[in-house]
């Protein structure tokens, strides 16, 4: 096929893939699927951490070495996922043969006219735009065909009937890897780490681009971004020259272990085993966990993240999956309990009421199934939403210590926030959460549940669940 004179062939092949991509992260939270899927971010092992926003430091002290990673298996035959397949993987022709790329429209939709991105994430948008394309000047040849699917995948969410939620885990994952792009173009970067970004950069961007398609499950899909958000907000960790090798080593292990399980996230186990993965990764990178807290959950998280790639090795028998099944639950309770370890060996400051109500509820919002968030607050949302009903919470801002201001996307794809008052909103929280999925759900934001709770328990006499109860018991 002819191309147009100058501009390269990999442009085009992008150009025709972004508005798949988009009409796939736009689909909505009400699609039907799977059992399995739907409870993915609420079973036994599920759980996803909140972001954190401040810059990790490294730690001071030596591991005891690096975990050697496991050399990546052939890629499975294509499968398609438990989950609706309504839409193919390229787009349909027109009478006068040219791809048709109008985008499908979204059965959970309402009629309306959808609004804009918040300009927050507009302005996220554009400054990870302009940091990969500048790195796409520096990178490797061979890496510049990923920058470029990073740059289309980023265009992509400012559709405006995005998730908020899926919008926030694609920016930050690409400004994310934006970190390991500018440390491989970095001449003093030691051969080896830059091997391992390398390879780590192309692994989480093909991972992402995979959960991108349409036929990916949508709560499947948003647990799935989370997960890779989740596992790349490490980088700056590793790309870090004062962080001990021997740690660095693990956490380049299990973040590639967890690409190479999203990608092939098809089975009901993988997609909620992933997640508490994620809320180590959180917890790591937080930097006011202990340099022995990290060390030590670091080395367990990556032999549960090994663990979960065997399991998805299509190469491996059925005894052995059985097997690796048997030591994952295993190793899976141990990593929870040096989860909360290593949370609660950090030194954090006393919050107020609200701003710890805040961060609590956000973190829920994120790491939940949006069936399961629309059910348990539907008698809490203002008398306005209820007509088109909500589609995605987004997060939660502190008003006062009595009062939320809640951020959502409703079904007609209008941004707008209301009320919620603190207490109430907390304690259904709270069922949705329970004590011992806390930290391998919320990561390092459990804390702030904790705190929340103890506040409404001391001031208000309110029992918030099982939250401020070892094991939920």
């Amino acid at each position: 096929m002819a191309t147009t004179p100058g501009v390269p062939r990999r442009h085009i092949v992008h150009a025709a893939n972004a508005s798949l991509l988009a009409a796939a992260l736009a689909l909505p939270a009400g699609l039907t699927i799977s059992s399995a899927d739907a409870q993915s971010a609420n079973g036994d092992r599920a759980g996803a951490v909140a972001q954190t926003t401040d810059p990790p430091q490294p730690p001071p002290s030596e591991p005891s070495g690096p975990a050697e990673g496991e050399t990546p298996p052939p890629p499975p035959p294509d499968s398609d996922p438990a989950g609706p397949t309504d839409t193919t993987t390229s787009p349909p022709s027109t009478p006068s043969g040219t791809p048709d790329t109008t985008e499908p429209p979204d059965p959970g939709d309402t009629d309306g006219q959808a609004s804009e991105p918040p300009p927050e994430q507009e302005e996220e948008i554009d400054e990870a735009t302009t940091a990969l394309n500048e790195e796409k000047e520096r990178v490797p040849e061979e890496l510049v065909s990923t920058v470029e699917t990073l740059i289309t995948l980023v265009g992509t969410v400012e559709d405006p009937r995005t998730k908020p939620q899926d919008r926030q885990g694609v920016v930050e994952s690409a400004k994310n890897l934006s970190t390991a792009l500018a440390a491989i173009s970095n001449p003093r970067t030691p051969p080896e780490l830059r091997k391992d970004l390398t390879t780590t950069v192309e692994q989480v961007t093909s991972a992402l681009e995979k959960v991108s398609e349409p036929r990916v499950p949508t709560e499947k899909r948003s647990t799935l971004i989370l997960v890779v958000k989740r596992a790349t907000s490490t980088l700056d960790m590793i790309c870090d020259p004062r962080t001990p090798r021997g740690l660095q080593g693990q956490m380049v292990t299990t973040m590639k272990n967890t690409a190479y399980v999203v990608e092939r996230s098809n089975g009901p186990e993988a997609t909620p085993a992933l997640v508490p993965v994620g809320s180590s990764q959180d917890i790591m990178h937080a930097p006011r966990t202990p340099s022995r807290e990290r060390e030590q959950l670091s080395d367990i998280t990556q032999q549960v993240s090994s663990l979960l790639r065997k399991i998805s090795d299509p190469g491996t028998s059925q005894e052995e999956r059985s097997e690796a099944a048997k030591e994952l639950d295993e190793k899976t309770a141990r990593m929870k309990k040096q989860q909360e370890r290593a949370a609660s060996a950090q030194e954090r400051p006393k919050e107020s009421l609200g701003k710890a109500a805040a961060f609590c509820s956000s973190a829920v919002f994120e790491s939940m199934p949006e069936s399961d968030l629309v059910q348990g607050l539907k008698k809490l949302v203002p008398a306005q939403w209820e007509e088109e009903g909500v589609k995605d919470f987004w997060k939660a801002e502190e008003k006062s210590n009595d009062t939320l201001d809640v951020l959502a996307q409703l079904r007609n794809n209008e941004h707008t926030h209301g009320p919620f008052k603190v207490v109430p909103l907390i304690t259904e929280l709270a069922e949705l959460v329970p004590h011992d999925r806390l930290f391998g759900t919320l990561g390092a934001a459990a804390l702030s549940c904790e705190q929340t709770a103890t506040y409404l328990e001391e001031e208000f006499g309110v029992t918030v669940g099982s939250w401020l109860t070892k094991g939920g018991e």
